[in-house]
């Protein structure tokens, strides 16, 4: 590990990026501890973005909503927007779909697209929670159409510059700077949550015995969280290798064969699933949260079954879960799209025929990991659920103990990491052939 490091800072081209990317990340953390003027810091509350979809925008940007700061929204819209513009893009506007086979050229023309409808989601998002959160919990200092304006406004300019922010770290810095914006957020809130899991679980004035037994279950806490995240890397880095034989245009009399294989993640589908599930249950009950559910026996009703803190509600959200990581795993894997490929190029799987056989055989292998993979997010998704009821000191560290949050920090450091030794690999490759 300090070799890594000595490696990092040794070479003049990756020390810039890293200088850089550090730099961006500090700009942006700075950001999200401003409060949006005519905001009454106040008036905002921790639990008014602790449960339903706004828990998770706060959760992904560390806190960055219940400060209401200029970077509220954060990256999400502009993720919203992507997801949006790819799922288009398969075969349902058919402008889309042209650019998506013209490469590079059709690439630049989608990004574009992608920032008009991020504009348009951010200032649809950044309007709806300023006039939730102030009618129910009257965060602003002036109620007038005006003052609306200026505090939507600031938050589609903060989306729109952590959008700019992300994009310079990918193109000048290391890793996805999307990802790593996301990671800061989640990682920043970590220390707060280990603070308060310590404080629940050691008192220093009920006696010598009892401070020893929380100090336990602290390390306790600390050692189940570690196993966790080696359990998360361990998945994340599993993959299921086809074997791919390619023809060599040699020798008539002896031809050759190139053997390599081609990798499927057991959990390809990221931690999408797990986002889109909580989302599509989180939202109606932030909506029914807004309105109120004193008077309403069927809002109740609604309410209780979309928890996935209920028995049915958190049954729903495992199903939800596993049904998404089917969904997304094909939508990014295209066993068709694949076997033309393999086609075209004069490769093979051995004892497959080409075409339609081999089609089959790569969704089969396909569906078959993502088994494996959905039982992996299910476990993960449900452990901070299950953790604060098998262990009730634990509850305000549950959010990150397991679920998106761990996934995304242990996938954004691995590929970071895996792009870091990269370029020092392609550096040390460079020097020796200029010796």
């Amino acid at each position: 590990m300090l070799n890594f490091f000595k490696n990092v800072f040794k070479k003049g081209e990756l020390r810039r990026r890293v200088i850089f990317t550090l730099g961006m990340l500090f700009v942006f953390r700075l950001g999200a501890a401003i409060t949006i003027p005519s905001i009454n810091a106040d008036a905002l509350t921790a639990g008014a973005t602790n449960t339903g979809i706004l828990g998770i925008m706060n959760m992904l940007g560390g806190g960055m909503l219940e400060r209401f700061s200029i970077f509220s929204l954060g990256v999400s819209p502009y993720i919203t927007a992507s997801i949006i513009i790819e799922l288009l893009s398969m075969d349902v506007i058919p402008v889309l779909a042209q650019w998506q086979k013209e490469g590079n050229t059709g690439k630049k023309k989608k990004d574009k697209v992608t920032r008009y409808v991020t504009l348009v989601l951010a200032a649809v998002q950044g309007g709806s929670l300023t006039y939730a959160f102030d009618k129910v919990y009257n965060i602003l200092n002036s109620s007038s159409i005006w003052t609306y304006v200026y505090v939507v406004i600031i938050m589609m300019a903060g989306s729109m510059l952590a959008m700019w922010i992300g994009d310079q770290i990918t193109q000048k810095g290391v890793g996805n700077g999307t990802s790593l914006l996301i990671f800061t957020g989640i990682v920043s809130s970590l220390p707060a949550n280990f603070i308060t899991t310590f404080n629940n679980l050691v008192t220093f004035d009920s006696g010598t015995q009892t401070m020893i037994l929380g100090i336990l279950w602290f390390v306790l806490f600390v050692i189940v969280y570690l196993a966790i995240v080696i359990f998360v890397v361990f998945n994340e880095g599993a993959v299921r290798k086809i074997p791919i034989m390619y023809a060599t245009n040699s020798n008539p009399t002896m031809r050759t064969k190139d053997t390599t294989h081609m990798p499927i993640k057991i959990n390809s589908s990221g931690v999408l699933p797990v986002i889109f599930a909580s989302s599509v249950l989180a939202a109606p009950r932030t909506i029914i949260s807004f309105v109120g559910t004193t008077d309403n026996n069927v809002l109740k009703t609604i309410d209780s079954m979309l928890n996935y803190q209920e028995p049915f509600g958190f049954c729903l959200y495992l199903v939800m879960i596993v049904l998404f990581a089917f969904f997304y795993s094909n939508l990014q894997i295209d066993s068709h799209k694949i076997s033309e490929d393999l086609k075209k190029n004069g490769g093979a799987i051995p004892g497959v025929r080409t075409g339609l056989d081999t089609e089959k055989f790569i969704s089969t292998v396909l569906n078959r990991v993502t088994v494996v993979g959905s039982i992996f997010l299910v476990i993960i998704a449900a452990i901070p659920i299950m953790t604060p009821v098998i262990w009730s000191q634990t509850a305000n560290a549950s959010l990150t103990l397991g679920g998106t949050g761990l996934i995304i920090i242990t996938g954004v450091a691995l590929e970071t990491t895996k792009q870091i030794k990269t370029l020092i690999t392609r550096k040390e490759y460079h020097g020796y052939i200029r010796k």
